[in-house]
């Protein structure tokens, strides 16, 4: 990792050696733009830091081809589609995040950089969610609620016709909702490239995170990070 490391200390412009002692930088390069960070003092917002901008857990810039459009779930403050917008200067980035307390931090660390954000949810079916924020913001999770809520969550489907009909690279940090996206086989079929966070909350299983990706028509190719529950999967469309 040492060499991915150094690459991206000198594309983002910050210091970073080794994890222990890392503080998140109050700013960052992305291209010629300079980024004043906005985030919460929180241990998982660093470790989100780390993980996209110098460990680069997604693989951007590895074996995805040509990427022009860019879907990211689960924005959180914008770590992953920063990354992505200094990986890929001219695609097309659409940045979802459903929960109030972290949309600011979000519009402001992307602010100027062609990313388009939208405060909503994606899921299974259209409706409405409550926003579950019990502490740490990158643990948030979304619920659906029978009354109308000012939080909306739209389908896969939705998201792909905004974007324009084709998805290149799809990446799902959602907390367990991954598992309603996953389950929609019908809209996977227009994205080429997942790269996600999985959760193995309320009894689910690796193997039918697999099962769901193959019926889906993809085949995983690297995991990483992987814990009792949770890890990143790569996989591309067979």
């Amino acid at each position: 990792m040492l060499p991915e490391h150094s690459a991206n200390s000198v594309r983002f412009r910050a210091f970073f050696v080794r994890e222990r002692g890392f503080a998140t930088p109050t700013n960052i390069r992305v291209g010629n733009r300079r980024v004043d960070l906005q985030f919460f003092d929180e241990e998982g917002v660093r470790e989100d830091c780390m993980d996209c901008l110098f460990h680069n857990c997604y693989g951007l810039g590895r074996k995805l081809g040509e990427v022009d459009t860019i879907v990211d779930v689960g924005a959180n403050v914008g770590f992953f589609s920063l990354a992505a917008r200094a990986h890929y200067r001219t695609a097309t980035i659409h940045a979802y995040e459903p929960n109030p307390r972290v949309l600011p931090l979000l519009r402001a660390n992307t602010s100027g950089l062609d990313i388009q954000i939208f405060s909503e949810a994606l899921g299974n079916a259209s409706g409405s969610v409550i926003v579950e924020d019990p502490g740490a913001s990158n643990a948030a999770r979304t619920r659906r609620s029978p009354l109308q809520t000012e939080i909306t969550q739209i389908t896969l489907e939705t998201a792909v016709q905004r974007v324009g009909g084709t998805i290149d690279l799809l990446k799902l940090d959602c907390e367990g909702t991954e598992w309603e996206i996953l389950a929609n086989a019908g809209s996977l079929g227009a994205v080429r490239n997942i790269r996600m966070e999985y959760h193995l909350f309320d009894g689910r299983s690796y193997s039918q995170i697999l099962d769901l990706l193959s019926d889906a028509g993809f085949q995983v190719f690297h995991v990483g990070n992987q814990y009792e529950e949770n890890g990143i999967i790569w996989a591309a469309r067979r």
